[in-house]
């Protein structure tokens, strides 16, 4: 049997990666992170000479300065989308074979733009995380040194947040106490685990 694959997305800094640990803790999971399989694709020989030829001086010592990088991207129009050009195919390839290398029951794929890229059509479900903005905020300062302008600005490139929800199937909480949101993922778990149950005896 093929796994589900289940999609993460909500606001920066919501927690995805705290949710994917309290699912793992309940079922046999491979989580499925963009951003590692961002780190790998920048290390790819093609990547990197198109980083050079479109942005020069952004690599240092064979090694993309992506805080450097970032500051560029959003204060230049035009730029970012340049970036994306060059970086999304190759991710969105490598996010797709480590879906289909996946041996688990489930997968979780942590994308940070996966509905603004379309990467939602890989995934059986697509689970919200919700956290109050000011947690968020809280959350990008201490664990990425951002200030509020680095938020906004990250967080205007993806869809807005309601726009996010409507379009997931699910919602788990993720800004009170990680005994709500553990409870939140054994709820989400009950809703797909059933659904799937009437779906096969449906079959049989």
């Amino acid at each position: 049997m093929s796994p589900t694959v289940i999609g993460l997305v909500g606001g920066i800094a919501s927690g995805k990666s705290s949710v994917a640990a309290h699912f793992s803790s309940e079922r046999s999971t491979t989580v499925v992170d963009a951003d590692v399989l961002a780190r790998r694709v920048l290390g790819q020989p093609a990547v990197k000479t198109a980083l050079h030829k479109r942005f020069p001086g952004m690599l240092v010592g064979g090694s993309l300065d992506r805080q450097k990088m970032a500051t560029h991207v959003f204060s230049r129009p035009g730029a970012l989308a340049a970036l994306e050009a060059i970086l999304h195919p190759p991710i969105g390839r490598a996010l797709r074979a480590a879906i289909r290398r996946a041996r688990t029951p489930y997968v979780l794929v942590d994308a940070p733009l996966l509905l603004e890229t379309g990467l939602e059509t890989l995934c059986d479900w697509v689970i919200y995380v919700a956290c109050p903005a000011r947690t968020r905020r809280r959350r990008a300062w201490t664990t990425r040194g951002w200030n509020e302008a680095d938020h906004r600005a990250r967080e205007a490139r993806q869809w807005n947040l309601r726009r996010k929800r409507a379009a997931s199937d699910l919602i788990v909480d993720n800004g009170s106490s990680p005994e709500r949101c553990r409870r939140d993922v054994r709820r989400a778990l009950d809703r797909i685990e059933g659904t799937r149950r009437c779906i096969e005896g449906k079959k049989s």
